[in-house]
This record gives structure tokens, sequence and C-alpha cells, in this order.
């Protein structure tokens, strides 16, 4: 009995001290895993030498390189209107007819008065000189003839009526969209200045002012990009056209540059204006990748699985990019992302 008491307690003991051996080197292994950073997901941009672009922004305003007023040439009733504000026309659409009755009528009696006043003329001719040829007679002659038998006068008058009711039929000058469009139809036309505009949005341009100072940076051909103010996504380039050799009154300088119409523009409308001004050879990374360390400009660089800290000059900088000037060398390997609360030889993962 005192044998197998024996035995028991050995057993217990023997199995006491593998468990506590066990937990010890469990406990030991969850220290060291807790003692290992995790790495942090970066991403990364290979440095090379590329094009900087210094910029300068303005404001600006944009018009239709091409617009057309549709005028009232005649007075009358519009019988037809075959447009709208913002309807695409082509040239040589039908716009409007007014009604042209009274028009009609003036023509008929200026070709009666033409044909009257042909007969009169060679009856002159016949009379004062004997002959209806006028190949043998003196120019000086023939206008006498054609004043005393009103030639001239029924001439201008057909001439006129023609015009007038030609003019009854507006057909659009050019190719665009309308604009401006106020007329009713059965309204008298007198009671509007003109039918319409016509803006051909295909070709626009943007008038923009930049500051005395800035004169020399900028020159004509230059591309710049154009932003309107209710989307900043939309992006058009376009080239300066016009540079106005004058400063005014407020020390700025007027400047156009024309641009082709993706649809998104239209006339009148306000935007933004980036000038950009290509500088070659630069060392260019993002301006997210440059961080504020001890209150110098850093920039992260993945060297293996490190991250590694470097001290920076930065050279140039516009909206979205930086030129580094020393600090950085071609070919590391920039941090942009993930790079806010890296350390010197912090453990990093590529994304």
């Amino acid at each position: 009995m005192k044998v197998n008491i024996l035995i028991f307690i050995i057993l217990l003991t023997a199995i006491t001290i593998s468990c506590k051996q066990k937990t010890a080197e469990n406990l030991e292994e969850m220290a060291r895993r807790s003692a290992r950073s995790e790495a942090v997901l970066v991403k990364t941009v290979k440095l090379e030498t590329s094009t900087f672009y210094h910029e300068l922004l303005s404001n600006g305003k944009i018009s239709s390189s091409q617009k057309a007023v549709v005028p009232f040439k005649v007075n009358g009733i519009i019988t037809e209107l075959n447009i709208q504000n913002g309807q695409k026309v082509r040239a040589g659409d039908l716009l409007a007819v007014i009604e042209d009755f009274d028009y009609r009528m003036q023509l008929t009696r200026a070709q009666q008065g033409f044909e009257k006043a042909e007969i009169n003329f060679k009856d002159d001719l016949l009379s004062s000189f004997r002959t209806t040829d006028t190949s043998g007679l003196s120019a000086a002659k023939i206008k006498i003839s054609r004043i005393r038998s009103g030639l001239n006068d029924a001439i201008t008058s057909l001439a006129v009526a023609e015009y007038n009711l030609n003019n009854t039929r507006l057909h659009a000058p050019i190719s665009g969209t309308v604009a401006n469009l106020e007329a009713l139809q059965w309204n008298p036309s007198q009671n509007y200045k003109d039918l319409c505009t016509i803006i051909s949005d295909e070709n626009m341009e943007v008038e923009f002012p930049v500051i005395e100072s800035e004169y020399g940076f900028i020159s004509k051909g230059m591309p710049v990009g154009i932003i309107p103010f209710i989307n900043d996504s939309t992006f058009i380039t376009g080239r300066i056209t016009q540079i106005n050799p004058r400063v005014d009154e407020n020390g700025m300088v007027k400047v156009r540059a024309d641009f082709r119409n993706n649809g998104r523009f239209i006339d009148g409308m306000n935007v933004r204006v980036v000038i950009r001004k290509p500088v070659p050879d630069r060392l260019v990374v993002p301006k997210e990748a440059l961080v504020i360390r001890q209150g110098k400009d850093v920039i992260f660089v993945r060297q293996d699985s490190l991250a590694i800290w470097k001290y920076v000059t930065v050279e140039f900088e516009n909206s979205t990019s930086l030129s580094i000037k020393e600090g950085l060398a071609p070919g590391d390997l920039v941090i942009f992302r993930g790079n806010v609360n890296l350390a010197h030889e912090t453990t990093v993962r590529e994304e």
C-alpha cells in the first residue's frame, strides 16, 4: 500500500514539473512575439530624373471664340419659331419665319416697276439717240437715259424688296447652341432687339489676369490647364494665344488662351487656370512623401524592409509635386503613402 502511494506521488510531481516547464516556454514565446513589431504597409515610387512643372494659378472667364447674333432685319408677326434656348443648330437651319404677305406684295410691285422702267429706258434711247443698242453709245448718254427712265430707281427698289422678303426667313449663320432667345411665336418681331445668339462652343477661349511680376513667366504657346469651379475633377488643356503688353491700374496683365471644348464648358463660366512651365532633369517626388521631423523636411525611403529617414532640401513646389535638390538619389524607393507615423528603421512592407 505504501509503495503504491509513493509511486502516485512521484508521478504527480513529474506531471506538475512538466506543465510548469511548458507554461514557462509558452510565456517566453509570447513575449518574443510581442517584442516583434508588425510591418507597416507603405507605397513607394522609384525615384528617377524627370521634368518638374512650375505652376502659376489664376481665375478666368470662359467665352466662345465664335458667336453670332441673329437680328430681326424686318418687322412682322413671328409665325414660326423652330428653336429654344440650349438647342444645337447647324449653319443654314431655319430658325424662325416672319409673316411675309406684305413683303411679297412689295416684291411684286418692285418687279412691275422694274419692267416699266426697262420699257421707258428703251423709249428714251430711241427718242433721244434714235437707237436701242447701247453698245455704240457713250457711258454719259446711257447714264442720262437710265436716270430719265427711272431704271436706276427701279433696280434699287427691286433689290430692297428681295432683301426684305429673304429676311422674313431667319437662318443660323453658324453651327452652335441657341442662347438669349426671348422672342415668342405670334408676337411682333419689333418687340425684340434680336431673335437669339448662336454660340459655337466647340472652340473656346479663357481670359485671365496675371500679376506684373509674373509677366516674364508666361509666353505665347505655353500650355495651360483649365478647371471649372463647379467640378474640380474636370481638367482640360489649352494654349496661350494672346498676352496684352500692358499693365492695368491694378498691376495685372490680361492673357488669353484657347482650347477645344469637351462639352463641359459653357460661355461665361468661371474657371481656375493653371500655367505650367517645365524645368527638366529634376528629382520629382509626390508632395505626400514629405513629412516634418524635428522641424526639418524629411522623406523616408525603403531599403529592403526598413524605412530610412533622410533629410532633404526642397528646390521647387507645385500643387502635386516637389523637386528635391539634396538628400535623395536616383533609384531611391521613396515612400509616399503610409509614411505619416514612421520612424527611422521602422519595419515596412510594400502594399
